[in-house]
């Protein structure tokens, strides 16, 4: 998996405050009832044993393998000030929710 972090992302992943114990996770929540979609969140949590990490700009960021299997190969993480933090692929945009101070 490749993961590409524009500048704007990285500037504000930069300027986190984040608790050394934690880690960035890429989190995957499935939503709604016969129409399930798949949302993304990036989180701080706690490492599991079962995580891979995904190096990036220096930044690595940990992903369980159920969320693993729902992302695209090719992934790039974006910023936009009215939206946050934003996954898109080569299907275009993915949702994400930023659980991040």
């Amino acid at each position: 998996m490749n993961l590409n972090v524009t500048a704007m992302a990285l500037k504000q992943l930069r300027q986190l405050k984040r608790t050394k114990s934690k880690v960035l996770r890429i989190d995957a929540e499935m939503q709604g009832g016969c129409g399930t979609m798949m949302r993304f969140k990036l989180i701080e949590d706690e490492p599991r044993k079962s995580d891979m990490v995904i190096k990036a700009e220096g930044i690595d960021f940990f992903v369980d393998l159920f969320t693993k299997r729902n992302l695209d190969e090719e992934l790039t993480l974006d910023y936009d000030e009215h939206d946050g933090f934003l996954f898109e692929s080569e299907w275009g945009p993915m949702g994400l929710e930023c659980h991040l101070a």
